[in-house]
């Protein structure tokens, strides 16, 4: 009669590899049922509300005549203008950084090349002299 197989030592490689596996396979359920019943709960809790309002006149129906009233395409307009001027406005404040970061570096080496180079003074952020603006 043959031997039983022994089972391998809990310390062998591949039975830890095979735990950890089925350990990442039960949190990735977990997972899935936590952020899927969550958006169900709250799909469900949403239907909830709305059967229960349905066909009242409340708070609630006068909020969404007032932001139905709203344009949509207006306020899509300002907020893509204001967006876009304050996209502007930060990218010129990282230019004048660059700007004044390399500005004595410049001086230096144009300097070096020409040392009777006259300065056209401007200010280390490369704006030029208030009296110069008309």
């Amino acid at each position: 009669m043959a031997k039983k197989p022994t089972p391998p030592p809990a310390s062998d490689p591949a039975r830890l590899a095979y735990k950890i596996s089925q350990s990442e396979i039960w949190a990735n359920v977990v997972n899935n049922l936590v952020r899927w019943g969550g958006l169900l709960g709250i799909a469900f809790y949403g239907y909830k509300i709305a059967a229960s309002l349905a066909g009242e006149t409340t708070a609630a129906d006068i909020g969404i005549n007032i932001a139905t009233d709203f344009r949509i395409s207006e306020a899509l307009a300002w907020l893509l203008g204001g967006g876009g001027v304050a996209y502007g406005i930060g990218q010129r404040k990282l230019r004048k950084d660059v700007i004044e970061r390399f500005s004595e570096r410049q001086k230096t080496l144009e300097s070096l090349i020409d040392p009777n180079r006259t300065s056209s003074e401007l200010d280390p952020r490369g704006d030029n002299k208030p009296e110069d603006k008309l």
